[in-house]
């Protein structure tokens, strides 16, 4: 086919004739579409969760909490100990509170206190008067209250006199005078001498020491004459020897009242380490009880 015969040519081509400008017909050409290719939007990173700041947290609360259960336990237990010196120094009339050792035990104080009280307490004093003689005390207590005025669950004191200081009751421990007194075995064994006309008698005494109300008293056990030991009965029925030994064989008391507090009752004596131990107990009294303060009397000398 020839440019002739190709339709719209002459139509096309009509305008450049007239000396204008030729125009395209929009009308018959084809539309040519272009689409970009849809593209994903890249996905959102997820965020990490900081979870290491709530454990930090939880460590500083930790540690806060922590430091304060050590520093009221230490403070507690520092002012607890204080006043426990106070309060038996106070009981005991000691001028100072100085040789006072004070144990609340190893478990935490602020636990027993919310249970309402203290399981054990131990004391010892390293020197105490009794009635004139120095002495050491140890003391015990168990189901110690918080509140003062609940009473305590167990005390025991033990008042601890070495021998040398029992050497000094001489004129206690017998009616007659002493040569020599020492601690044998579970007893005080006194010594002296009679004189027989132109005969002198070497007379050793073996005493026990028991529990006489408010006092300490010794009782004859034994003596040896010689080298024989004989029982105080047999001699108490021999006229002869009973009026020459009569005031060696009879019992002595050492009054303590005057030193301890009336809350306190002696439950036993005895003779033990090298030394004359006086066993007392106040179990279920209050610590707060007037009798702690109250003291007996002891006869004049």
């Amino acid at each position: 086919m020839t440019s002739d015969e190709r339709p719209g040519h002459d139509e096309e081509l009509a305008g450049s004739e007239d000396g204008t400008a030729p125009t395209l017909d929009l009308g018959v050409q084809s539309t040519v579409e272009l689409r970009l290719a849809e593209t994903a939007a890249p996905a959102a990173k997820p965020r990490r969760r900081r979870r290491w700041i709530w454990w930090v947290v939880l460590a500083v609360v930790a540690i806060i909490l922590i430091t304060g259960v050590i520093l009221v336990e230490t403070v507690g237990r520092t002012f607890a100990t204080n006043l426990v010196r106070d309060e038996i120094a106070s009981s005991l009339n000691l001028e100072t509170t100085a040789g006072v050792a004070v144990d609340l035990g190893s478990g935490s104080l602020i636990v027993q206190a919310l249970t309402g009280g203290l399981d054990v307490v131990t004391i010892d004093v390293d020197s105490f008067e009794v009635n004139g003689l120095e002495s050491s005390v140890s003391v015990v207590a168990t189901g110690v209250p918080i509140m003062t005025s609940q009473p305590v669950g167990t005390l025991s004191m033990d008042v601890s006199i070495a021998g040398s200081e029992v050497s000094k009751l001489a004129t206690t421990l017998s009616g007659t005078g002493l040569d020599s007194i020492e601690l044998e075995g579970s007893a005080i064994r006194v010594s002296t001498v009679f004189k027989l006309l132109f005969f002198e008698i070497p007379v050793a005494l073996d005493l026990v020491p028991v529990a006489a109300g408010d006092a300490v008293a010794f009782e004859p056990e034994s003596v040896i004459l010689g080298d024989q030991q004989i029982s105080v009965a047999d001699l108490r029925e021999n006229p002869l020897v009973s009026g020459l030994a009569g005031s060696l064989l009879s019992s002595q008391e050492f009054c303590v009242a005057s030193s301890l507090p009336t809350a306190l009752t002696i439950d036993s004596v005895e003779v033990a380490n090298d030394n004359l131990v006086i066993q007392l107990s106040a179990d279920g009294i209050a610590l707060d009880d007037a009798a702690w303060q109250q003291y007996g009397t002891c006869p004049a000398p």
